[in-house]
């Protein structure tokens, strides 16, 4: 039968987690990867995150008033029991705190869209601030055109001429539906595209046609590039 010093015992528990929750943790990447993920980056996530739960098993079987950690060094054949654990709680976690993740992002985007909205009825009460240069128009066209104007004066106006769309149309002051069409064609037109950023956060950035437009429009702009 083997023995083992108490702080030996103690070092091979520290590595069986290890072990186990990183194994775990890779098995979970290989999982849920998928073609659109960088594999590197997921299964460094993944298996961080396994190793960190690997080590709350004591805490788990403390819980449940479990002897497996103090068997273990009497009977070895036991460790077996608890590397099967850190395995199973390391894989399954990962799925966990992914779903925890998707819920939290799917509630940042519905928070902010209901921002949008709620911005849309703030401009109306406005628009005696707009300039005339922009409100005065003699057609819908001339009018979308507008808006369009000021949405690039407004992006060339920021750091890295990219603003999120409740910032951008709580800035122009433009009312909802107006603002949705002007966006839409701009898109058309290629001078801004929308991607999410770091904080899933949709986000317009003007693109290189946007900023020549801007140019054109608002030569005293050309500083910001």
């Amino acid at each position: 039968m083997l023995e083992f010093t108490p702080i030996d015992y103690m070092i091979l528990l520290i590595e069986i987690m290890i072990v186990s929750g990183a194994l775990g943790g890779m098995v979970s990447a290989l999982m849920s990867w998928r073609d659109d993920q960088p594999f590197f980056s997921l299964i460094i996530k993944h298996t961080l995150t396994g190793i960190v739960m690997a080590m709350t098993v004591p805490l788990i079987l403390n819980m449940f008033s479990s002897d497996l950690l103090d068997a273990g060094q009497a009977k070895p054949l036991r460790l077996f029991i608890l590397c099967g654990l850190c395995i199973f709680v390391a894989l399954f976690s990962n799925r966990v705190v992914e779903r925890i993740g998707r819920s939290r992002v799917k509630h940042e985007e519905q928070h902010c869209q209901s921002q949008v909205h709620q911005c849309g009825e703030e401009p109306s009460t406005k628009k005696e601030n707009i300039s005339p240069a922009v409100t005065i128009n003699s057609s819908g066209e001339e009018k979308i055109t507008g808006y369009q104007l000021r949405i690039l004066e407004t992006l060339a106006g920021v750091e890295g001429v990219k603003m999120s769309l409740a910032d951008l149309l709580r800035h122009t002051m433009i009312p909802q539906k107006d603002f949705e069409e002007a966006i839409t064609l701009m898109k058309a037109k290629g001078l801004v595209v929308q991607e999410l950023s770091g904080g899933r956060k949709p986000m317009l950035i003007l693109t290189t046609r946007g900023r020549q437009r801007v140019l054109t429009e608002f030569p005293l702009r050309v500083g910001h590039y």
